[in-house]
């Protein structure tokens, strides 16, 4: 019944898709409009549940009917406007006609083996191993520990209209609607895992699809999109070098003649070092011992300094799963956007069902609107349209509350237990600044002083051997490379034929989508949007497109010739050649020592039969204090309610919270002295809290306690919920 009813499900997400990108009568290919029609069925068939749920609850009707009553509202605004039909049977006549004269056999075998791939990795994210919840990467497991307490939150526990399941008591200000789609999967049937990876593989594969069409909307080939999609998924820096280093010392020469410098100024050994570092490579390769990306989580030393932009593939694309909805949406209106600003007549529907999908971006992901923001600018100064106000105000009318929701919130405050969470804030040089003696932290506060104090910092660290240094190192020759045709631009709008020669492989739009990322770029190296500065990357990430969109450009248009070709591949290969590292350890041959894929538990078979135990005897909604680690069972998998869940995830969210951990702290030590003074119960009866989860290990990570009264707790004799080797659960709901 369960596959029954997710087919079913995506079967009308899928028709709901197709309505809305046939009502699109610009011009638009069909995988254009293919594309286009995924991802806005599903997000717009989603947000269509979760109005329902609001009204109706949760459950197997509300979550069919949301994607059928956006198929009606479709194919009733059809009788209005366009028969759906007729455009996607004019996309599909123009692109069958194409494919006779040619069919492409390399887009069929890369989309082919690319989807191979994805579905490897992305069936390897989440899954069941002897009766537990495991993770198969680091990442993964710290990241989706809190996607499944905001998706089990909604389908277990419950909890609509939603309140934040790491905070109770508070509004979830957390971009939440790829977490509800989750929660609609698991309200069908699907497994936890199942409903996290499916729809974040289907994105990964409609995503490197988008960047290929986007390229092609652009005027790029189909090469240069994939070369740009590969970089989007894989690129990365210097890091590589780490491996020749690790091959060098492993054959038993000193760090010092494993460098470069020892082989050049000493020739005679150098080429004995040279050959015997070849000859170690492939071993060093098959047992990576460290992460060439320098990935904390995936241990070792960094190979180089500061290294800060870790492989996208473990970093982006399989965490952050709002990061993969965001940018599925972005890039589905930069196709809208750009087809209809390149039509001769009016061109309205490629403008509102744009403004559809900006409308929900502020409960997708915030960092992809502010990046959005900045490129539909500049596209919206370079091609001055009337559908612009169609676009802005169909956004307006579907956003526009919960945008001021958060605009007005709190950013944070000063002092936390985890130091300040303010936000936004200012860091010139992003991290490559590192600080100075009064300030060794880089930081400044935002005021209009320090914006342009910190703007003239900024640009002075252009300057600096430091802040090339950092970027050369993480990124590679991405932003020489930008530089480079940020300066040529300049020099061709200054009327000059060098200019035009040096530009003439990238075609306008392209550099027009290059000024706003310039602009992303700046603004990251001047301006933190959240409270902590790594997050800066979930902008970047729309630069990084951008980037790769170039160097496909170049490298493609080289590739047509002998000589040049070399020189596309020493162009395209050093971007590459980290990230395919990091993918290659994730091979079986790694061995088991050095392997990242894991198991890392989520939750165990006890605490799995706990969250059942909890899920059956406790009210939906229940307010549980909980110790703080980040995949606690009683959040992650019974999805009630914690008074704090993880502190390191409240702080990244710019949540004052540091009152609430000091009582929390108070409620968990007990009361060894006079109980009449006591303020545990008080404090309990202050949060509403109903169950008290006791976890005697004190030092895992996020724990909130060291000093956890245990003893304390046991000899109150509240009723036993439920328990684990670990984990005891109390029902305090007895004090009234």
């Amino acid at each position: 019944m369960t596959a029954f009813l997710v087919l079913l499900d995506a079967a009308l997400s899928v028709a709901a898709g197709a309505a809305l990108a046939g009502l699109v009568r610009t011009h638009l290919t069909f995988a254009e409009r293919a594309l286009i029609g995924v991802t806005s069925g599903l997000l717009v068939g989603t947000a269509a549940t979760y109005g329902l749920s609001l009204l109706l609850g949760l459950n197997a009707a509300t979550v069919l009917i949301g994607p059928a009553l956006t198929l009606a509202a479709a194919l009733a605004l059809s009788l209005l406007t366009v028969n759906p039909r007729a455009t996607w049977h004019a996309s599909w006549v123009e692109s069958r006609d194409r494919w006779a004269q040619r069919i492409p056999w390399f887009s069929i075998l890369a989309l082919a083996g690319g989807t191979a791939a994805v579905v490897a990795i992305f069936a390897h994210t989440v899954y069941s191993d002897a009766g537990g919840l495991e993770a198969g990467y680091p990442t993964v497991w710290a990241d989706w520990s809190q996607h499944l307490t905001t998706a089990s939150s909604f389908a277990v526990g419950g909890n609509i209209p939603p309140v934040n399941p790491l905070f109770s008591g508070t509004t979830l200000l957390y971009p939440f609607l790829p977490d509800f789609h989750a929660a609609t999967l698991m309200t069908l049937g699907l497994a936890p895992g199942l409903a996290l990876a499916i729809p974040g593989g289907i994105l990964m594969v409609v995503i490197g699809l988008q960047v290929v069409a986007l390229g092609r909307r652009l005027g790029l080939s189909t090469g240069a999109g994939v070369i740009a999609l590969l970089i989007c998924f894989i690129g990365g820096g210097l890091g590589f070098i780490g491996a020749f280093s690790d091959a060098c010392t492993s054959h038993g020469f000193t760090a010092t003649q494993c460098t470069l410098q020892y082989v050049v100024t000493h020739p005679g050994t150098g080429v004995s070092i040279v050959g015997w570092t070849l000859h170690d490579l492939p071993g060093t390769v098959a047992a990576q011992h460290r992460a060439y990306d320098g990935l904390p989580s995936d241990g070792g030393t960094p190979p180089l300094p500061n290294m800060q932009w870790y492989t996208p593939l473990m970093a982006w694309w399989l965490p952050q799963r709002t990061l993969l909805f965001g940018c599925a949406a972005a890039i589905s209106v930069l196709l809208l956007v750009l087809a209809g600003a390149s039509s001769n007549g009016p061109s309205w529907e490629p403008f509102a069902l744009a403004g559809v999908l900006i409308g929900l971006l502020p409960i997708v992901h915030l960092q992809t609107l502010i990046a959005l923001s900045i490129l539909l600018f500049v596209l919206l100064w370079r091609r001055r349209r009337r559908e612009w106000f169609a676009l802005a105000g169909v956004a307006v009318l579907i956003g526009g509350i919960r945008l001021a929701q958060l605009l007005f919130s709190q950013h944070g405050a000063g002092v936390t237990p985890y130091g300040s969470d303010a936000y936004p804030w200012l860091e010139p040089g992003w991290l490559a600044n590192a600080g100075t003696a009064a300030n060794p932290s880089g930081r400044l506060t935002l005021s209009i002083g320090n914006l342009f104090g910190g703007a003239i910092q900024a640009v002075g660290m252009i300057g600096t051997a430091d802040w090339w240094g950092f970027w050369l190192a993480n990124l590679g020759i991405a932003v020489p490379f930008l530089g480079f045709v940020a300066l040529a631009v300049a020099v061709r709008l200054a009327g000059g034929r060098v200019g035009r020669v040096l530009t003439g492989v990238f075609p306008v739009p392209l550099l027009e989508l290059t000024l706003g990322a310039l602009i992303i770029f700046a603004a990251c190296n001047l301006v933190v949007f959240q409270s902590w500065n790594w997050d800066n990357t979930k902008l970047l990430v729309y630069w990084y497109l951008v980037i790769a969109l170039l160097i496909g450009a170049l490298a493609a248009a080289w590739w047509r010739g002998t000589w040049p070709r070399v020189a596309a591949i020493v162009l395209v290969a050093p971007v590459l050649l980290t990230g395919t590292l990091v993918v290659l350890r994730l091979l079986p041959w790694t061995p088991p020592q050095d392997a990242v894929t894991g198991p890392y538990t989520i939750a165990n078979t006890q605490e799995l039969q706990l969250a059942s135990t909890i899920d059956r005897v406790t009210p939906k909604g229940s307010v549980v204090l909980t110790f703080g680690r980040p995949n606690d069972p009683v959040l992650a998998v019974a999805g009630r309610i914690g008074v704090m869940g993880y502190g390191g995830w409240l702080w990244s969210y710019g949540i004052t919270f540091e009152t609430r951990y000091t009582d929390v702290q108070t409620m968990y030590t007990g009361c060894a002295a006079d109980q009449a003074t006591c303020p545990v119960f008080t404090l309990l009866h202050k949060y509403g809290i109903s169950y008290v989860e006791i976890d005697n290990r004190l030092t895992d990570p996020g724990a909130i306690d060291p000093q956890e009264g245990i003893g304390w707790w046991a000899d109150q004799g509240f009723p036993i919920v439920g328990r684990t080797d670990h984990i005891t659960v109390y029902d305090v709901r007895g004090l009234g």
